[in-house]
């Protein structure tokens, strides 16, 4: 029997499950979990639930499934809605994992007398002289460390990321010779409480939003220049649906909800030079009042970009951009880096 015990979470994907064969390997007792969040999910549905007891069986450890939809709809469905109403675009799955996954099942663990949880992320851990650093998945192109950010610092030591330091590829082949039925599965894609990714349709039949609640659209200097069909449905730099006749292309700069109003303007208007942060959370030593060089990425799929980061008190913080960057958008996360090494975080409030 192995004298280390450890909780894994499941999602019923390779990744979860070749994290469980890889600590399995490493000596650990396990037991797998999955948490039950949506009624209809793109992950950890019936059918993921049904994969990721057969790994479990497969493995021969121990699964059990928990409730979790009323603290999700609570905790992130809840504020998803909520963030479009007020104008903004949300990251859901960052929050869930800031405000509701790894504390709730790290707790769950301590049930079972397990001090570890381990996951199917790409990211890995590393010790330094001031603790444990959060650095990038090895697979620049599966890094999942961006979704990380708003974890509590105090959770990094008891945490496992047994993929982290392989790539795709590498996990299937594991998959593989090792007879999971889910070598071959496809990955998830989307926010998982919207499987069909559209979540116009969403916020419509969940919340009972008015998306065909018609307004102006309006210029940088308030001008009118058209209308436009709800707020609900447009985002900072989107340029569909915005209509022609203005003799140059049109993008979103910025919404305006309580005035019902879509404000548009020149591609060159989306750039901007500083953005400022509410909500920050710090996996490194910094404190307000300093100011450092990072690289950001302030969308998950974008490029990290060089900035000078300015920490201000009340968990805010000041972005700079040497080169200007484009539809920067509130609700966003914007995630720090040095190096590797993630530094933390914050959600975007607003753009200069």
């Amino acid at each position: 029997m192995a004298d280390k015990k450890a909780l894994i979470a499941l999602s019923g994907g390779v990744d979860s499950a070749v994290a469980a064969l890889l600590m399995q390997e490493q000596g650990y007792e396990l037991a797998g979990v999955t948490m039950r969040l949506w009624p209809k999910s793109r992950c950890c549905d019936e059918k993921d639930i049904e994969d990721a007891a057969e790994v479990c069986a497969r493995l021969g450890i121990p699964y059990t499934v928990l409730d979790y939809r009323e603290a999700f709809r609570r905790q992130v469905v809840d504020v998803f809605v909520a963030e479009y109403q007020a104008g903004r675009t949300p990251n859901p799955c960052a929050r869930c994992n800031q405000f509701l996954k790894f504390d709730a099942l790290l707790a769950e663990g301590e049930k079972l007398g397990a001090s570890v949880l381990a996951t199917g992320h790409y990211a890995r851990l590393a010790e330094t002289p001031s603790g444990t650093a959060l650095l990038r998945g090895r697979d620049d192109v599966k890094d999942q460390s961006y979704f990380l950010f708003a974890i509590g610092v105090a959770l990094l030591p008891r945490l496992h990321f047994p993929v982290g330091d392989l790539n795709k590829d590498e996990v299937r082949a594991m998959a593989r010779r090792h007879g999971l039925s889910v070598a071959a599965k496809q990955d998830s894609q989307d926010i998982c409480f919207v499987p069909d990714g559209d979540y116009r349709r969403f916020l419509e039949d969940y919340a009972g939003l008015d998306m065909a609640r018609e307004g102006e659209m309006v210029d940088s200097s308030g001008q009118v220049v058209g209308h436009h069909p709800g707020t609900l449905h447009f985002t900072v730099g989107q340029r569909r649906g915005l209509g022609g006749g203005s003799g140059q292309p049109r993008y979103v700069l910025a919404l305006d909800p309580a005035q019902n109003r879509v404000i548009v303007g020149s591609e060159n208007e989306l750039y901007c030079r500083a953005a400022s942060l509410a909500g920050c959370n710090w996996l490194a030593d910094l404190s307000p009042g300093e100011s450092h060089a990072v690289t950001v990425k302030l969308r998950y799929r974008s490029r990290a970009e060089p900035a000078m980061l300015h920490l201000l008190p009340d968990a805010r913080a000041e972005l700079r951009f040497p080169d200007p960057q484009r539809a920067v958008t509130p609700g966003q996360a914007a995630v720090c880096y040095q190096g590797e090494r993630l530094l933390g975080g914050g959600w975007i409030s607003n753009a200069e």
